[in-house]
């Protein structure tokens, strides 16, 4: 095992104990933590399984097989983005509910303290 595979090993383990931490004392919920938990497993094992990177760039046609990183890390960005856009737009449209409701009790307040 080479220093390298040692440092990559023991960096993505820290990174999932990290996750694990921050999920344990609230500060990341679990629907958020799993692309961090699943990042994290993918670099543990190709930091396990070097050559993984060359059998699976080979598989999809890729010339320089560390470039599969980038795309892979490239359409996870894409989907945790387009994640982050739905969990945005339900918590603008849940906010103005709420406003609406709001608004709605205090005109009703009004009316019964007049």
């Amino acid at each position: 095992m080479s220093f390298i595979q040692i440092i990559s090993i023991s960096a993505s383990s820290i990174f999932l104990i990290w996750v694990f931490r921050l999920i344990v004392k609230k500060r990341l919920r679990e629907e958020f933590s799993v692309i961090w938990i699943l990042c994290s497993m993918f670099l543990n094992l190709f930091a396990f399984w070097r050559e993984g990177i060359d059998v699976l760039a080979h598989f999809f046609g890729i010339f320089y097989p560390p470039a599969i990183l980038f795309i892979m890390l490239f359409i996870a960005l894409i989907v945790y983005s387009l994640h982050l856009s739905i969990i945005l737009s339900k918590q603008k449209n849940d906010i103005k509910n709420l406003t609406q409701e709001i608004a709605f009790i205090n005109e009703k307040l009004e009316k019964q303290s007049k």
